[in-house]
């Protein structure tokens, strides 16, 4: 069963971890922009995937690793998965 994915912006990705939707938060490697990473985060009771997104356009927020950890850490994930292109 492949999951969805859906774009939402910060607010709403922060109202997901906190009411504990997310069951999972992976970063991503950006392909148009190395060491750059993309946040998707997986609610595995409803088979959704998350990406966040910037708040005006549709597109894709992308964050460098120690900010990604350091937004991660103040909204209390213990962990998340790397991952990178080949």
């Amino acid at each position: 069963m492949s999951a969805s994915l859906t774009p939402i912006t910060e607010g709403e990705f922060v109202r997901q971890l906190q009411t504990k939707s997310i069951t999972k938060v992976i970063a991503q490697e950006s392909i148009e922009e190395p060491l750059k990473f993309v946040v998707v985060a997986i609610n595995s009771n409803t088979q959704m995937a998350y990406a966040m997104r910037h708040g005006r356009t549709d597109e894709l927020r992308t964050w460098r690793i120690d900010y990604l950890a350091k937004f991660l850490r103040k909204h209390d994930v213990c962990s998340f998965e790397t991952q990178f292109q080949r």
